[in-house]
Protein backbone atom coordinates (compact mmCIF):
# COMPACT_ATOMS: atom_id res chain seq x y z
CA UNK A 1 0.00 0.00 0.00
CA UNK A 2 1.10 3.57 -1.26
CA UNK A 3 1.79 5.93 1.59
CA UNK A 4 2.71 9.44 1.54
CA UNK A 5 3.98 11.59 4.63
CA UNK A 6 4.24 15.24 4.94
CA UNK A 7 7.05 16.19 6.53
CA UNK A 8 9.93 18.84 7.50
CA UNK A 9 13.49 18.40 7.66
CA UNK A 10 14.43 19.83 10.83
CA UNK A 11 17.99 18.90 10.53
CA UNK A 12 18.90 20.91 7.38
CA UNK A 13 18.35 24.69 7.28
CA UNK A 14 19.59 27.06 5.13
CA UNK A 15 21.01 30.62 5.66
CA UNK A 16 17.55 32.23 7.00
CA UNK A 17 17.36 29.37 9.49
CA UNK A 18 14.18 27.70 7.58
CA UNK A 19 13.56 24.41 6.82
CA UNK A 20 12.74 22.29 3.79
CA UNK A 21 9.51 20.14 3.70
CA UNK A 22 9.39 16.74 1.69
CA UNK A 23 6.99 14.05 0.88
CA UNK A 24 7.96 10.88 2.20
CA UNK A 25 6.50 8.00 0.14
CA UNK A 26 6.67 4.54 0.83
CA UNK A 27 5.00 1.38 -0.53
CA UNK A 28 7.12 1.63 -4.31
CA UNK A 29 10.60 -0.86 -4.18
CA UNK A 30 12.73 1.49 -2.24
CA UNK A 31 11.23 4.72 0.09
CA UNK A 32 11.47 8.07 -1.98
CA UNK A 33 11.78 11.32 -0.81
CA UNK A 34 10.62 14.36 -2.93
CA UNK A 35 11.55 17.93 -2.13
CA UNK A 36 8.91 20.47 -2.17
CA UNK A 37 10.82 23.88 -2.85
CA UNK A 38 9.35 25.16 0.36
CA UNK A 39 11.20 26.36 3.35
CA UNK A 40 9.28 28.05 6.03
CA UNK A 41 10.62 28.78 9.97
CA UNK A 42 10.45 25.46 12.12
CA UNK A 43 7.70 27.07 14.49
CA UNK A 44 5.41 27.59 11.27
CA UNK A 45 5.16 23.74 10.83
CA UNK A 46 2.24 21.80 12.01
CA UNK A 47 3.77 18.01 12.72
CA UNK A 48 0.21 16.57 13.22
CA UNK A 49 -1.77 17.87 10.78
CA UNK A 50 1.50 17.76 8.44
CA UNK A 51 0.69 20.94 7.11
CA UNK A 52 2.04 24.97 7.57
CA UNK A 53 0.40 27.02 9.95
CA UNK A 54 -2.29 30.17 8.95
CA UNK A 55 0.13 32.16 10.72
CA UNK A 56 2.82 31.68 7.92
CA UNK A 57 1.32 34.44 5.08
CA UNK A 58 1.72 31.90 2.57
CA UNK A 59 0.20 28.80 3.89
CA UNK A 60 -2.53 28.82 1.92
CA UNK A 61 -0.30 28.54 -1.62
CA UNK A 62 2.27 26.20 -0.05
CA UNK A 63 -0.20 24.08 1.08
CA UNK A 64 -2.59 23.72 -2.01
CA UNK A 65 0.71 23.19 -3.78
CA UNK A 66 2.17 20.11 -1.20
CA UNK A 67 -1.81 19.13 -1.82
CA UNK A 68 -1.43 19.43 -5.71
CA UNK A 69 1.74 17.59 -5.80
CA UNK A 70 0.62 14.57 -3.31
CA UNK A 71 -2.38 14.54 -6.26
CA UNK A 72 0.20 13.90 -8.87
CA UNK A 73 1.06 11.50 -7.14
CA UNK A 74 -1.66 9.30 -6.54
CA UNK A 75 -2.51 9.99 -10.33
CA UNK A 76 1.19 8.53 -11.94
CA UNK A 77 0.14 5.94 -9.32
CA UNK A 78 -3.11 5.01 -10.13
CA UNK A 79 -2.43 4.91 -13.49
CA UNK A 80 0.16 2.99 -13.49
CA UNK A 81 -1.73 0.13 -12.02
CA UNK A 82 -4.89 0.38 -13.96
CA UNK A 83 -2.69 0.03 -17.40
CA UNK A 84 -0.52 -3.48 -15.13
CA UNK A 85 2.61 -1.16 -15.57
CA UNK A 86 5.64 -0.61 -13.81
CA UNK A 87 5.80 1.23 -11.00
CA UNK A 88 9.12 2.05 -9.01
CA UNK A 89 11.19 4.76 -7.42
CA UNK A 90 13.28 5.84 -9.89
CA UNK A 91 9.92 5.96 -12.37
CA UNK A 92 7.85 8.20 -10.15
CA UNK A 93 11.11 10.52 -9.58
CA UNK A 94 11.83 10.67 -13.69
CA UNK A 95 7.79 11.60 -14.01
CA UNK A 96 8.04 14.26 -11.41
CA UNK A 97 11.21 15.77 -12.57
CA UNK A 98 9.74 15.87 -16.33
CA UNK A 99 11.84 13.38 -18.07
CA UNK A 100 10.70 10.73 -20.24
CA UNK A 101 12.37 7.85 -19.72
CA UNK A 102 11.90 3.88 -21.62
CA UNK A 103 9.73 2.34 -18.20
CA UNK A 104 10.44 -1.57 -19.67
CA UNK A 105 13.31 -2.28 -18.24
CA UNK A 106 14.80 -5.55 -17.06
CA UNK A 107 15.89 -4.59 -13.56
CA UNK A 108 12.62 -2.55 -12.76
CA UNK A 109 10.49 -6.03 -13.87
CA UNK A 110 12.56 -7.88 -11.34
CA UNK A 111 11.96 -5.14 -8.33
CA UNK A 112 8.22 -4.73 -9.85
CA UNK A 113 8.15 -8.68 -9.55
CA UNK A 114 9.55 -9.23 -6.38
CA UNK A 115 7.53 -6.55 -4.39
CA UNK A 116 4.42 -8.14 -6.33
CA UNK A 117 5.41 -11.20 -4.85
CA UNK A 118 6.68 -10.71 -1.38
CA UNK A 119 3.49 -11.86 -0.06
CA UNK A 120 3.49 -15.20 -2.37
CA UNK A 121 7.14 -16.24 -1.74
CA UNK A 122 9.50 -16.88 1.37
CA UNK A 123 12.11 -15.03 2.48
CA UNK A 124 14.54 -17.24 1.31
CA UNK A 125 12.90 -17.10 -2.15
CA UNK A 126 12.46 -13.88 -2.16
CA UNK A 127 16.64 -13.70 -1.42
CA UNK A 128 17.23 -15.97 -4.16
CA UNK A 129 15.44 -13.05 -6.78
CA UNK A 130 17.51 -10.78 -5.40
CA UNK A 131 20.80 -12.85 -6.01
CA UNK A 132 19.68 -13.35 -9.26
CA UNK A 133 19.28 -9.60 -9.57
CA UNK A 134 22.45 -9.26 -8.70
CA UNK A 135 24.21 -11.34 -10.70
CA UNK A 136 22.30 -9.57 -13.89
CA UNK A 137 23.63 -6.34 -12.53
CA UNK A 138 27.39 -7.83 -13.09
CA UNK A 139 26.45 -9.16 -16.21
CA UNK A 140 24.98 -6.21 -17.77
CA UNK A 141 27.48 -3.29 -16.06
CA UNK A 142 30.93 -5.79 -16.94
CA UNK A 143 29.78 -7.13 -20.30
CA UNK A 144 27.67 -5.30 -22.08
CA UNK A 145 28.91 -1.92 -20.41
CA UNK A 146 25.45 -0.68 -19.73
CA UNK A 147 23.40 -0.24 -16.22
CA UNK A 148 20.19 -1.66 -16.90
CA UNK A 149 18.44 -3.08 -20.50
CA UNK A 150 15.04 -2.56 -22.34
CA UNK A 151 12.98 -5.54 -22.67
CA UNK A 152 12.77 -5.30 -26.45
CA UNK A 153 16.37 -5.95 -26.43
CA UNK A 154 16.28 -9.43 -24.72
CA UNK A 155 16.88 -12.37 -26.93
CA UNK A 156 18.34 -15.91 -26.78
CA UNK A 157 22.14 -15.08 -26.99
CA UNK A 158 21.68 -12.41 -24.11
CA UNK A 159 20.25 -15.33 -22.29
CA UNK A 160 23.05 -17.37 -23.00
CA UNK A 161 25.84 -14.89 -22.65
CA UNK A 162 24.67 -14.68 -19.52
CA UNK A 163 25.26 -18.57 -18.58
CA UNK A 164 28.85 -18.51 -19.96
CA UNK A 165 29.47 -15.08 -17.43
CA UNK A 166 28.00 -17.50 -14.64
CA UNK A 167 29.98 -20.71 -15.84
CA UNK A 168 33.04 -18.31 -16.10
CA UNK A 169 33.23 -15.15 -14.46
CA UNK A 170 31.10 -17.10 -10.86
CA UNK A 171 32.14 -20.50 -11.33
CA UNK A 172 28.53 -21.41 -10.64
CA UNK A 173 27.82 -25.30 -10.46
CA UNK A 174 25.45 -26.00 -13.46
CA UNK A 175 22.58 -26.57 -10.74
CA UNK A 176 23.18 -22.45 -9.53
CA UNK A 177 23.30 -21.57 -12.71
CA UNK A 178 20.02 -23.34 -13.79
CA UNK A 179 18.18 -21.61 -11.26
CA UNK A 180 19.40 -18.36 -11.93
CA UNK A 181 18.10 -19.26 -15.33
CA UNK A 182 14.51 -20.28 -14.16
CA UNK A 183 14.12 -16.83 -12.27
CA UNK A 184 14.85 -15.17 -15.15
CA UNK A 185 12.56 -16.88 -17.36
CA UNK A 186 10.31 -16.63 -14.64
CA UNK A 187 10.51 -12.85 -14.00
CA UNK A 188 9.59 -12.87 -18.34
CA UNK A 189 6.55 -15.13 -18.07
CA UNK A 190 5.56 -12.13 -15.29
CA UNK A 191 6.45 -9.49 -18.12
CA UNK A 192 4.10 -11.86 -20.48
CA UNK A 193 1.19 -12.09 -18.10
CA UNK A 194 1.08 -8.12 -17.81
CA UNK A 195 1.31 -7.72 -21.33
CA UNK A 196 4.56 -5.87 -21.18
CA UNK A 197 6.19 -8.04 -23.93
CA UNK A 198 4.22 -10.45 -26.36
CA UNK A 199 6.83 -13.49 -27.18
CA UNK A 200 9.30 -14.97 -24.41
CA UNK A 201 12.37 -14.15 -26.08
CA UNK A 202 14.37 -16.73 -24.12
CA UNK A 203 11.08 -19.39 -24.62
CA UNK A 204 13.57 -21.97 -26.52
CA UNK A 205 16.84 -21.41 -24.07
CA UNK A 206 17.35 -24.16 -21.41
CA UNK A 207 20.03 -24.63 -18.75
CA UNK A 208 20.91 -28.21 -18.27
CA UNK A 209 20.92 -29.73 -14.84
CA UNK A 210 23.37 -32.58 -13.36
CA UNK A 211 22.10 -35.13 -10.81
CA UNK A 212 23.66 -34.35 -7.35
CA UNK A 213 23.57 -37.16 -4.08
CA UNK A 214 21.19 -35.93 -1.59
CA UNK A 215 23.27 -36.16 1.72
CA UNK A 216 21.36 -37.97 4.56
CA UNK A 217 22.03 -39.68 7.66
CA UNK A 218 20.78 -43.93 7.51
CA UNK A 219 19.20 -45.25 10.54
CA UNK A 220 22.62 -46.10 12.65
CA UNK A 221 23.49 -42.74 12.07
CA UNK A 222 19.95 -41.00 13.37
CA UNK A 223 20.15 -43.77 16.23
CA UNK A 224 23.79 -42.48 17.31
CA UNK A 225 22.70 -38.76 17.69
CA UNK A 226 19.50 -39.91 19.56
CA UNK A 227 21.47 -41.49 22.25
CA UNK A 228 24.13 -38.89 22.33
CA UNK A 229 24.19 -37.90 26.12
CA UNK A 230 24.08 -33.92 26.00
CA UNK A 231 24.50 -31.60 29.15
CA UNK A 232 24.13 -28.50 27.54
CA UNK A 233 20.77 -27.05 27.15
CA UNK A 234 21.03 -25.55 23.65
CA UNK A 235 22.98 -28.22 22.17
CA UNK A 236 20.01 -30.50 23.33
CA UNK A 237 17.57 -28.38 21.66
CA UNK A 238 19.43 -28.19 18.40
CA UNK A 239 19.58 -32.16 18.60
CA UNK A 240 15.89 -32.55 19.51
CA UNK A 241 15.09 -30.13 16.78
CA UNK A 242 17.30 -31.78 14.28
CA UNK A 243 15.68 -35.41 14.99
CA UNK A 244 11.89 -34.06 14.99
CA UNK A 245 12.66 -33.07 11.59
CA UNK A 246 14.70 -36.58 11.04
CA UNK A 247 11.23 -37.94 12.13
CA UNK A 248 8.64 -35.80 10.26
CA UNK A 249 10.15 -34.19 7.60
CA UNK A 250 9.87 -30.83 8.72
CA UNK A 251 12.11 -28.50 7.17
CA UNK A 252 13.88 -26.02 8.98
CA UNK A 253 11.51 -23.09 8.38
CA UNK A 254 8.46 -25.48 8.85
CA UNK A 255 9.53 -26.14 12.10
CA UNK A 256 10.39 -22.84 13.65
CA UNK A 257 6.78 -22.17 12.68
CA UNK A 258 5.13 -24.97 14.01
CA UNK A 259 2.34 -24.51 16.42
CA UNK A 260 0.81 -26.47 18.75
CA UNK A 261 -2.63 -25.55 17.03
CA UNK A 262 -0.75 -27.61 13.97
CA UNK A 263 -1.45 -30.76 15.67
CA UNK A 264 -4.18 -32.17 15.21
CA UNK A 265 -5.92 -35.90 15.61
CA UNK A 266 -6.72 -37.57 12.23
CA UNK A 267 -9.92 -39.59 11.24
CA UNK A 268 -8.33 -42.38 13.56
CA UNK A 269 -7.72 -40.98 16.37
CA UNK A 270 -3.50 -40.28 15.57
CA UNK A 271 -2.13 -36.78 16.04
CA UNK A 272 -0.73 -35.44 12.65
CA UNK A 273 0.81 -32.46 11.72
CA UNK A 274 -1.64 -30.49 9.47
CA UNK A 275 0.43 -27.06 7.88
CA UNK A 276 1.13 -25.28 4.41
CA UNK A 277 4.53 -25.28 3.98
CA UNK A 278 6.47 -22.47 4.26
CA UNK A 279 8.25 -22.18 1.08
CA UNK A 280 5.50 -23.78 -1.61
CA UNK A 281 2.43 -23.15 0.15
CA UNK A 282 1.34 -26.60 -0.45
CA UNK A 283 -0.49 -28.22 2.24
CA UNK A 284 0.71 -31.59 3.92
CA UNK A 285 -0.19 -34.17 6.46
CA UNK A 286 2.66 -35.71 8.93
CA UNK A 287 1.70 -38.39 10.59
CA UNK A 288 3.24 -38.36 14.37
CA UNK A 289 5.34 -41.11 15.02
CA UNK A 290 6.04 -42.10 19.17
CA UNK A 291 9.48 -40.64 18.85
CA UNK A 292 8.55 -37.11 17.70
CA UNK A 293 5.71 -37.20 20.07
CA UNK A 294 8.28 -38.27 22.73
CA UNK A 295 10.11 -34.78 21.74
CA UNK A 296 7.04 -32.64 21.67
CA UNK A 297 6.10 -33.85 25.22
CA UNK A 298 9.78 -32.64 26.70
CA UNK A 299 9.05 -28.91 25.70
CA UNK A 300 5.28 -28.58 26.84
CA UNK A 301 6.10 -26.90 30.18
CA UNK A 302 8.89 -25.17 28.58
CA UNK A 303 8.76 -21.34 29.60
CA UNK A 304 9.48 -20.52 25.46
CA UNK A 305 7.20 -22.58 24.58
CA UNK A 306 4.25 -21.78 26.79
CA UNK A 307 4.70 -18.33 26.08
CA UNK A 308 5.07 -18.33 21.98
CA UNK A 309 2.48 -21.42 21.05
CA UNK A 310 5.20 -22.77 19.49
CA UNK A 311 5.75 -26.99 19.72
CA UNK A 312 9.41 -26.62 20.54
CA UNK A 313 12.28 -24.03 20.99
CA UNK A 314 14.78 -23.32 18.21
CA UNK A 315 17.46 -20.40 17.47
CA UNK A 316 18.25 -19.27 14.41
CA UNK A 317 19.37 -21.56 11.20
CA UNK A 318 22.84 -20.60 11.50
CA UNK A 319 23.56 -20.82 14.71
CA UNK A 320 21.70 -24.63 14.27
CA UNK A 321 23.91 -25.69 11.90
CA UNK A 322 27.31 -25.01 13.94
CA UNK A 323 25.93 -26.91 16.93
CA UNK A 324 25.14 -29.92 14.48
CA UNK A 325 28.60 -29.55 13.19
CA UNK A 326 29.42 -30.54 16.73
CA UNK A 327 27.08 -33.23 17.60
CA UNK A 328 28.14 -34.64 14.46
CA UNK A 329 31.76 -34.44 15.99
CA UNK A 330 30.51 -36.31 19.19
CA UNK A 331 28.56 -38.86 17.76
CA UNK A 332 31.14 -39.87 15.42
CA UNK A 333 29.34 -39.33 12.02
CA UNK A 334 31.69 -38.42 9.33
CA UNK A 335 29.30 -35.88 7.29
CA UNK A 336 28.33 -32.63 7.40
CA UNK A 337 25.44 -32.62 9.03
CA UNK A 338 22.94 -29.68 8.74
CA UNK A 339 19.44 -28.85 9.26
CA UNK A 340 18.33 -29.54 5.80
CA UNK A 341 20.08 -33.42 5.90
CA UNK A 342 17.31 -34.38 8.53
CA UNK A 343 14.23 -33.75 6.23
CA UNK A 344 16.53 -35.78 3.68
CA UNK A 345 16.93 -38.31 5.67
CA UNK A 346 13.54 -38.49 6.64
CA UNK A 347 12.71 -38.62 2.94
CA UNK A 348 15.55 -41.49 2.02
CA UNK A 349 14.90 -43.82 4.78
CA UNK A 350 11.19 -43.86 4.12
CA UNK A 351 11.73 -44.92 0.53
CA UNK A 352 14.12 -47.72 2.05
CA UNK A 353 10.99 -48.38 4.61
CA UNK A 354 9.12 -49.15 1.20
CA UNK A 355 6.61 -45.63 2.12
CA UNK A 356 5.14 -45.41 -1.30
CA UNK A 357 6.66 -42.40 -2.90
CA UNK A 358 2.90 -40.92 -3.58
CA UNK A 359 2.71 -41.39 0.64
CA UNK A 360 6.40 -39.47 1.08
CA UNK A 361 5.60 -36.78 -1.57
CA UNK A 362 2.17 -35.48 0.79
CA UNK A 363 4.16 -35.84 4.13
CA UNK A 364 7.31 -33.71 2.44
CA UNK A 365 4.33 -31.03 1.14
CA UNK A 366 6.39 -31.44 -2.18
CA UNK A 367 4.43 -29.46 -5.18
CA UNK A 368 5.21 -32.47 -7.61
CA UNK A 369 5.92 -35.73 -6.74
CA UNK A 370 9.23 -35.30 -9.91
CA UNK A 371 10.60 -33.32 -6.33
CA UNK A 372 10.37 -36.29 -4.38
CA UNK A 373 11.42 -38.88 -6.90
CA UNK A 374 15.31 -37.28 -6.00
CA UNK A 375 15.31 -39.52 -3.18
CA UNK A 376 14.06 -42.28 -4.73
CA UNK A 377 17.91 -43.89 -5.56
CA UNK A 378 18.45 -46.99 -3.96
CA UNK A 379 20.26 -46.60 -0.81
CA UNK A 380 23.40 -48.85 0.07
CA UNK A 381 22.11 -50.85 2.34
CA UNK A 382 18.89 -51.50 0.36
CA UNK A 383 21.03 -52.32 -2.16
CA UNK A 384 23.09 -55.36 -0.26
CA UNK A 385 19.66 -56.48 1.81
CA UNK A 386 18.39 -57.05 -1.85
CA UNK A 387 21.24 -58.45 -3.20
CA UNK A 388 21.34 -61.17 -0.25
CA UNK A 389 17.77 -62.02 -1.05
CA UNK A 390 18.71 -62.40 -4.45
CA UNK A 391 22.38 -64.61 -2.99
CA UNK A 392 20.29 -66.64 -1.27
CA UNK A 393 17.94 -67.76 -3.92
CA UNK A 394 20.61 -68.87 -5.88
CA UNK A 395 21.36 -70.75 -3.38
CA UNK A 396 18.65 -72.43 -2.46
CA UNK A 397 17.88 -73.21 -6.12
CA UNK A 398 21.28 -74.63 -6.51
CA UNK A 399 20.50 -77.04 -3.58
CA UNK A 400 16.81 -77.74 -4.84
CA UNK A 401 18.80 -78.97 -8.33
CA UNK A 402 21.02 -81.23 -6.55
CA UNK A 403 17.96 -82.60 -4.78
CA UNK A 404 16.60 -83.69 -7.78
Amino acid sequence: MIKIYTILHSTRTNVKGNAIIYLRINGLDKEVNISTGINIPKCDWDSKKEMIKTKNEQSYHYNKHISDLKSKIFSFIEHKSKNNELISAELLKNYLNGKDVKQHTLLSLFDYHINHSLNDHAKSTTKNYYTTKHRLIEFLTSKLFVSDIDLDRLHYRFASDFKVFLEGDRKNHPNTINKHIQRLKTVIHFAQRLEIIEKDPFKNFTAKTVPTHRLALNFDEVAKIEMLNIYHETERIVRDGFLLMCYTGLSYSDLVNLKAKDIQLSITGKKVIKINRRKTGEYCIIPIIDKANDIINQYQNNAWVMRTGNVIPTISNQKMNEYLKEIAIKATIDKPVTCHVARHSFATNSLELNVPIETVSKVLGHASIKTTQIYAKITETKLMNDFANFETSFKQQTLLHKAI
